[in-house]
């Protein structure tokens, strides 16, 4: 496990010490009714991501996650021994395996 540095340890330190005042800006320009909207969320999110911690994020395969890719394939094919074949659907008359 990695040691902090004096200098980390002090700069953690410090931005702690301010902690307050930056909720209190944080809360105020959230709640500026006529400041910028992009502002007033990312105030807004900043707070809940304090006060609350973060959203989990889906993992792939789960639901609202990402899809599992199950399979890639790489096919080389040559373009003089094709024999007029179109390979631009996919298809090259080839038996498929399953894995």
């Amino acid at each position: 496990m990695a040691r902090k540095s004096k200098a980390a340890v002090q700069v953690k330190a410090l931005a702690r010490r301010h902690s307050k005042a930056a909720i209190k800006v944080l809360a105020a320009i959230m709640n500026q009714a006529d400041g910028p909207a992009t502002a007033r969320v990312s105030a807004a999110q900043a707070l809940l991501d304090r006060g609350w911690g973060k959203a989990a994020q889906p993992l792939a395969g789960e639901e609202g996650g990402l899809a599992v890719l199950a399979r890639i394939e790489r096919v080389i094919v040559d373009p003089l021994k094709n024999n007029g074949t179109d390979f631009s659907n996919g298809q090259d008359n080839r038996p498929h395996t399953s894995d």
